[in-house]
């Protein structure tokens, strides 16, 4: 799944209105899965010089980028920060630490089905495992399309928790433009599959 959608989810299961602590937990640790690919591809692209082909055709696939990802997207160690988390409830750090890891692990949980032939070791240090799914949430020969139909339905129902949830104007203008994207994304993909629009 892309990052905003993995965002909108653990936003819609695990915020509360009136806690911005917990909330920022929330949104920081749905996005940290994928905080070593927005910070390597820079880094690639612009201070190495590297074409894009070579970087998601080579370079992702190699032991650096793969180690950092598999740091960034382990379970086990997502699931022990929940476990100190939970019990440290009681003071505002062990909440803000269980909720942040609640929110990686959905973000996992819905990552590790949509992922073929890139998949990640969601199990390391443990174990050294990928699940090579079926499905794909970008590439097309893995039923892509169906797959980002799914996306833009729990982003869009995610968005619409949200609203009803966070009355405040800002926060309902950011959703109202996250939910015409999602419905704009579907209708280039779908007019693309026809044939239209090069």
């Amino acid at each position: 799944m892309n990052s905003p959608t993995h965002s909108l989810l653990a936003l819609a299961v695990l915020s509360k209105r009136g806690e911005t602590k917990r909330n920022w937990a929330v949104f920081i640790g749905s996005l940290l899965p994928d905080l070593a690919i927005y910070l390597w591809f820079p880094y690639q692209a612009l201070i190495k010089g590297e074409s894009g082909k070579r970087i998601w055709d080579e370079l992702y696939f190699e032991p650096p980028m793969q180690n950092l990802i598999a740091l960034f997207n382990s379970i086990p160690i997502y699931a022990a920060l929940a476990i100190i988390g939970y019990v440290a409830r009681t003071k505002l750090w062990g909440k803000c630490l269980l909720f942040f890891a609640l929110a990686a692990l959905i973000h996992m949980a819905t990552d590790l089905p949509v992922h073929g032939h890139d998949a990640y070791r969601h199990f390391w240090p443990i174990s050294e495992w990928r699940f090579y799914s079926p499905i794909s949430y970008w590439e097309t020969d893995h039923h892509a399309g169906w797959v980002s139909l799914v996306e833009a339905v729990i982003a869009l129902g995610s968005i619409a928790i949200l609203w009803r949830r966070f009355p405040k104007r800002w926060v309902r203008i950011v959703l109202g433009l996250l939910a015409l994207l999602y419905v704009a994304m579907q209708v280039m993909m779908r007019l693309a599959s026809f044939g239209f629009g090069g």
